[in-house]
């Protein structure tokens, strides 16, 4: 890690948090992490990630229902050192579950795992929703003050906050990193850009809670064009098969957790994916076909941004094989300005109530849409906002006076039980802010050319490196 470029304020800051946590070392060099899982497992995965890079490390274990932590524990410092004890006989070979090189060996005691490192370098994931892991925050947003020269942070915290919150940043492809701790019911961060002596055309923020010292996984977004565009460009496990910074809705009484679901795009595990494209992240949104009359998605907010700019939204989707789907269906996405502080409710979302700005209807707030007939042929599409914009329905995203809130989601409905859709987030511009933005055509040009990057990338490194 390099912090050459941190400024001696930054350096003090980091200093005082290192030296408050977690002081005993292995050897005498190394700081420990102590994670102690409580209680029991519900059943599902646990996954213990990096927080280090954009396309995440990560471990992941299969519990059973009323496992002991401890017994969870045991078999994770077990399937690390598994991992870690192949470096020396796969030489150079990447693999995604070493969470750090050298192959260090971990320790664990009863429900305790002694990890190298410092709270701020772990987050957890998977369907595990036992053990006293927290829920994520959720809709981290980035916005730029040009004239104050600082960035703000914005989140929401899941029910009861947490005992504390870490905001990391990153830059220079992660050589960088700023890490704070602040108060468990923060909502927000300021950061002053000259302290960080970077621009804001390649920085990636993320935001986790701990309760009784357990990470939850992290809202993220990674930032770009001055600070006025950002995006989830990432690689991060999901938390109960829902994506980072998303929520599932259902116009049932509660969503179901089984219809929501990590989707794989890249399974080869021979490289390494920088995940710097929508449509090149390793995993994406799958949303399993509802109930009879039931809708269905996720969604999520943009928080803090400036009333009266106008907003371009991006997202990639993908309709998977419903061309052989049976009967009716309809994948759409929205968008909608929201009175600060406010939700959006299933009726809402589903086209069933009226929105903040008294447009209703199924159309309401569409950007784009699919359905028998349209789909995507199993490929991943592009679509944006805007009346020029291929496959865009509404003209705009002007935020009115007042209102700092955009909120986007994702509906589908469908009658063939077997029908399924992926989503892999989006990006959102300031177009007020931004000079000069690029078209459509560029954006598409510049998605498709990172893709196909990629997957020579893929092919070559499958054809060099050893299995």
């Amino acid at each position: 890690m390099r912090i050459e470029s941190l400024t001696r304020c930054v350096l003090l800051s980091i200093g005082v948090f290192l030296a408050g946590w977690y002081p005993k070392a292995y050897g005498s060099a190394t700081p420990t992490f102590n994670l102690s899982l409580k209680g029991v497992a519900s059943g599902g995965t646990l996954v213990l990630a990096k927080t280090r890079n954009r396309n995440v490390a990560y471990i992941g274990v299969q519990t059973s229902p009323g496992e002991s932590a401890e017994s969870v524990v045991q078999r994770l410092a077990h399937t690390i050192n598994v991992y870690h004890a192949e470096q020396d006989v796969r030489g150079g070979h990447y693999d995604p579950h070493w969470l750090w090189v050298g192959g260090y060996q971990v320790n664990a005691s009863a429900n305790t795992l002694m990890l190298p490192g410092i709270p701020g370098n772990y987050m957890t994931g998977g369907t595990e929703m036992g053990l006293g892991i927290p829920k994520p925050p959720l809709s981290l947003t980035c916005s730029y003050d040009g004239g104050s020269d600082k960035i703000v942070l914005s989140w929401i915290n899941p029910p009861g906050g947490y005992d504390f919150i870490l905001v990391n940043c990153y830059w220079t492809d992660f050589d960088n990193v700023y890490t704070e701790r602040v108060p468990g019911t923060s909502t927000t961060f300021t950061i002053d850009r000259k302290k960080l002596l970077t621009n804001l055309y390649d920085m990636d923020f993320r935001v986790f809670g701990f309760r009784n010292n357990i990470p939850s996984n992290a809202a993220c977004v990674h930032v770009s064009t001055d600070g006025h565009g950002q995006e989830e460009t990432y690689g991060i496990p999901f938390s109960c098969g829902v994506a980072p910074n998303w929520t599932a809705w259902s116009t049932a009484a509660e969503p179901n957790d089984n219809l929501f679901e990590q989707g794989e795009k890249y399974l080869d595990l021979s490289f390494y994916n920088p995940a710097n494209a929508l449509s090149t992240k390793p995993y994406y949104q799958i949303m399993k076909s509802p109930p009879k009359a039931v809708v269905q998605g996720v969604y999520r907010k943009f928080l803090g941004l400036t009333p009266g700019h106008t907003y371009r939204l991006t997202a990639c989707l993908t309709t998977l094989d419903m061309d052989s789907a049976k009967g009716d269906w309809s994948l759409s996405l929205h968008a909608a300005p929201t009175p600060s502080g406010k939700d959006l409710n299933s009726e809402q979302l589903a086209g069933l109530g009226a929105l903040p700005d008294g447009r209703r209807g199924p159309e309401a707030g569409r950007i784009s849409f699919y359905g028998p007939g349209n789909t995507t042929r199993g490929d991943s599409a592009l679509v944006f906002s805007g009346k020029d914009a291929p496959g865009g329905f509404q003209s705009s995203l002007t935020l009115p006076a007042g209102v700092d809130t955009i909120t986007v989601w994702v509906r589908f409905s469908c009658s063939d039980p077997n029908g399924k859709v992926g989503f892999s987030g989006v990006k959102l511009e300031d177009l007020t802010a931004i000079k000069n933005p690029k078209s459509p055509a560029q954006i598409i040009a510049e998605e498709n050319a990172a893709e196909v990057k990629l997957l020579q990338w893929i092919e070559k490194t499958s054809r060099e490196s050893p299995r």
